[in-house]
C-alpha cells in the first residue's frame, strides 16, 4: 500500500514538473512583431499594419499605436492555428490601416506591450513616403498672407490662422479667420475650427465657410475660410493665439491587397478592385504671437469707462411737453464697430440734478448698436431742458480718445403735479419719523389685487346685418362653390396631364424616401441607406422633369438642370458619395451619411422652390 502510494506520488510530481516545464516553454515561445504590406507609399495611399502575437491567440488588444506623420484606424482582428509534423502553433493579429500625411522617411515601431506580467517589444520598420510623382517632396508651397510653409501636415492639406491684427488693446474686438487649404484631395465632413484657449474670447465661427480657389506657387488650392469675432483679454500682455484645430475626412486609395483578408496579389485584381475609404484627419495651424496693450493714460477723459471701438451717438427726448411730475424718455443709441459689451450709459450733466429725477435705464443690444432708454421726471415747472450727455471711448484705429456730446434737449414743463397723484408710502426711516411718500406721475398705474366684476357685452340689440352668424352664412355659399370648382379642375388635370401629375407626386414620394433613409441611418445600415438615397433622387428627378426611367442619365440630368439655371454641385456630390459608398470598405461612417442626407434635403428643397 505504501509502495503504491509512493509510485502515485512520483507520477503526480512528474506530471506537475512536465506541466510547469511546458508552461515555461510556452511563455518563452511567445513573440511580438509587426509587419507592413508596403514600405514605400505616396501621399494619400494607405497600407495595412499588422501587430502579430505568435504563440498565444489570447493576447489582449494592445493600445492603438501612435505614428508620427500617419493617420491610423483599427481594421479588425484575425487568429491562426496550425499543426505541422505534430507541432502546434497559434497567433493573433491586430490589423490597422495607416495613411501617410507628409513625405519623408519614418520609423514604425518598435512598440511595447505588457501582457501577463511580461513586456514584449516588437521590431522596427522604415517607411519611405513620396509625393504622387514618386519623388521625395522637396519644397512645400509658401503659405499665403505671411504664414510659414506647412511642415506638420503634407503639402496638399493644411490650415492657417490669421487675426485681423496682431497688436490689440485690452478688451478690443477683432476678427479671426481660419482657412483650410487642400488640393488633389476629396475632403468631406469639415468640422468647425477649434481655437485653443489662450486668454482670447473667440465667438462662434460661421457655420457656412467661404469657399474659393487660390493659386500658390503655381498650384491651385481649394479653400474653405471660417470667420469669427474675438475679444482681447482685459490684461495687457504678450500672448499666443491658437493653434486652430480642424477635423475633416479625406478619401484615400485602398486596394484589396492592402485590406485585411485580401486574397489577390495580382496587379489585375488590385486595379479592378481599387476603391476609396474615408480617413479622419486632424490638422493644426501655427500659433500667432499677439501683443495686448493697455489703453494709454495720456489724454484719458474723466468720463471714459472702457469703451473701445469706433462709435457714434444719437439721442432724443420724447415727449417735448410734459406736466410737472410726468416722465420724459431720454433715448440714447450708440452705434458703430467695436466691443459693445464695454459700452456703458453715457454721462449726463448733473448741474440740474436737484430738479430732475433719473431712473435706471433699460438696455437693448444687437450686433451693431446698444440702446439706453432712461426715464427722467421733471420735479419743477422751471426745468427748461434735459442736460447735455457725453460719451467717451478709445478709438484703436486713431489711437486716441474721442468724446461725443449731444444736447441739451429742450422740453416744456407746464403746471404743477396733480393733487390726487398716486403716492408710494414707505415705512418711517427712524424712530419718531412719520411715514414718507413719493408722488408719481399719472402714467403710473396701480397693480390691481383682484380683477373685479366682469360683464359680457351683448350684441343682442345689434342689427341683423352686423351679427357674426349672418355674415358667415352670407359668405359661406360662394366659398364652398369656389372650393368645389378648384377641386374639380385639379382632379380633371390630374387625369389628363401626366406631366403635372408626376410633378405633383414627386415631393410626396421624395418625403417617403427621406423617411426611409433616416430609418436606415439610425440603424447604421449604410448599404441600404445609400441605395435608398440613390433611388430617391432618381425617382424624384424622373417625376419632376418628366423623364422616362430608361432615359435617366447623370449627364442628361445635369444638362437639363443647368439649362434651367440651377446649380448641380450638391447633386453631383450626392451621386459621387453614393458611388463611393459602393466600393468603400468599412463604410464611410455616420457623419458622412448625415452630410449626404442633409445634401439630399437641401437639393429637394431647392428644386421645390424653382419652377422647372
Amino acid at each position: 500500500m505504501s509502495r503504491s502510494y509512493r509510485i502515485g506520488s512520483g507520477l503526480l510530481t512528474l506530471l506537475l514538473v512536465s506541466i510547469l516545464t511546458a508552461t515555461a516553454a510556452w511563455a518563452s515561445n511567445v513573440s511580438f512583431e509587426i509587419a507592413l504590406d508596403k514600405t514605400t507609399l505616396s501621399i494619400g495611399e494607405g497600407t495595412r499594419l499588422s501587430l502579430i502575437f505568435n504563440g498565444d491567440r489570447s493576447a489582449p488588444h494592445p493600445e492603438t499605436p501612435k505614428i508620427d506623420g500617419f493617420s491610423i484606424n483599427y481594421n479588425g482582428t484575425s487568429t491562426r492555428m496550425s499543426i505541422v509534423n505534430g507541432t502546434a502553433s497559434s497567433s493573433v493579429t491586430y490589423n490597422y490601416f495607416i495613411v501617410p500625411t507628409k513625405t519623408g522617411d519614418f520609423k514604425v515601431g518598435p512598440f511595447t506591450h505588457e501582457y501577463d506580467g511580461r513586456s514584449y517589444t516588437s521590431n522596427e520598420i522604415t517607411v519611405h513616403v513620396v509625393d504622387n510623382s514618386g519623388q521625395p517632396h522637396a519644397n512645400n508651397p509658401a503659405a499665403p498672407e505671411g504664414q510659414d510653409a506647412p511642415k506638420a501636415i503634407n503639402d496638399r492639406l493644411y490650415v492657417t490662422l490669421k487675426p485681423s491684427k496682431t497688436t490689440v488693446y485690452a478688451n478690443e474686438i477683432f476678427t479671426v479667420r481660419v482657412k483650410l487649404y487642400f488640393r488633389e484631395l476629396s475632403v468631406t465632413g469639415v468640422s468647425l475650427p477649434d481655437v485653443a484657449d489662450s486668454g482670447f474670447s473667440i465667438g462662434t465661427f460661421d457655420k457656412q465657410p467661404t469657399q474659393a480657389t487660390e493659386i500658390i506657387d503655381g498650384l491651385v488650392f481649394n479653400t474653405a475660410e471660417f470667420t469669427a469675432t474675438a475679444f482681447a483679454p482685459s490684461q495687457a500682455n504678450s500672448v499666443k493665439l491658437g493653434p486652430a484645430t480642424l477635423k475633416c475626412n479625406i478619401m484615400v486609395k485602398a486596394n484589396r491587397a492592402n485590406l485585411p483578408g485580401g486574397a489577390f496579389d495580382d496587379d489585375f485584381f488590385n486595379n479592378f478592385f481599387d476603391s476609396a475609404r474615408a480617413e479622419s484627419v486632424e490638422v493644426k495651424s501655427k500659433t500667432i504671437s499677439m501683443r495686448v496693450m493697455p489703453v494709454p493714460e495720456e489724454g484719458k477723459p474723466q468720463g471714459f469707462k472702457g469703451a473701445i471701438g469706433t462709435f457714434d451717438l444719437d439721442a432724443a427726448v420724447q415727449p417735448p411737453t410734459v406736466k410737472t411730475g410726468d416722465p420724459v424718455t431720454l433715448k440714447m443709441t450708440v452705434t458703430g464697430t467695436g466691443n459693445l459689451n464695454s459700452v456703458t450709459v453715457p454721462d449726463i450733466d448733473g448741474n440740474n440734478s436737484a430738479l430732475l429725477k433719473y431712473y435706471d435705464p433699460q438696455i437693448k443690444q444687437d450686433k451693431q448698436s446698444k440702446t439706453f432708454e432712461q426715464a427722467v421726471i421733471p420735479l419743477s415747472n422751471t426745468v427748461e431742458a434735459i442736460p447735455e450727455i457725453a460719451f467717451s471711448y478709445f478709438d484703436p484705429e486713431k489711437k486716441s480718445y474721442q468724446t461725443i456730446k449731444r444736447g441739451p434737449f429742450p422740453i416744456k414743463v407746464t403746471g404743477a403735479a396733480a393733487v390726487d397723484s398716486a403716492k408710494i408710502i414707505g415705512p418711517p426711516q427712524s424712530a419718531g419719523e412719520t411715514a414718507h411718500g413719493e408722488t408719481l406721475g399719472k402714467d403710473v398705474v396701480f397693480i390691481k389685487e383682484r380683477l373685479g366684476e366682469l360683464t359680457k357685452i351683448s350684441d343682442a340689440r345689434a342689427p341683423l346685418y352686423r351679427r357674426a352668424p349672418f355674415i358667415v352664412l352670407l359668405i359661406l355659399p360662394p366659398v364652398i362653390y369656389a372650393l368645389a370648382l378648384i377641386y374639380a379642375r385639379r382632379t380633371n388635370r390630374l387625369r389628363s396631364d401626366i406631366r403635372y401629375a408626376r410633378g405633383l407626386q414627386a415631393p410626396k414620394k421624395a418625403r417617403q424616401g427621406l423617411k426611409a433613409a433616416v430609418n436606415f441611418m439610425e440603424m447604421d445600415k449604410e448599404e441600404e441607406f445609400y441605395n435608398t438615397v440613390h433611388k430617391t433622387i432618381y425617382d424624384y428627378l424622373g417625376n419632376k422633369l418628366h423623364i422616362p426611367p430608361g432615359e435617366i442619365m447623370d449627364d442628361k440630368i445635369f444638362l437639363l438642370l443647368e439649362e434651367r439655371g440651377l446649380h448641380t454641385d450638391t447633386l453631383k456630390d450626392i451621386y459621387q458619395t453614393c458611388e463611393m459608398a459602393r466600393y468603400a470598405r468599412g463604410g464611410l461612417g455616420r457623419a458622412e451619411m448625415q452630410r449626404t442626407y442633409s445634401n439630399l434635403e437641401e437639393f429637394i428643397s431647392q428644386m421645390e422652390r424653382v419652377r422647372v
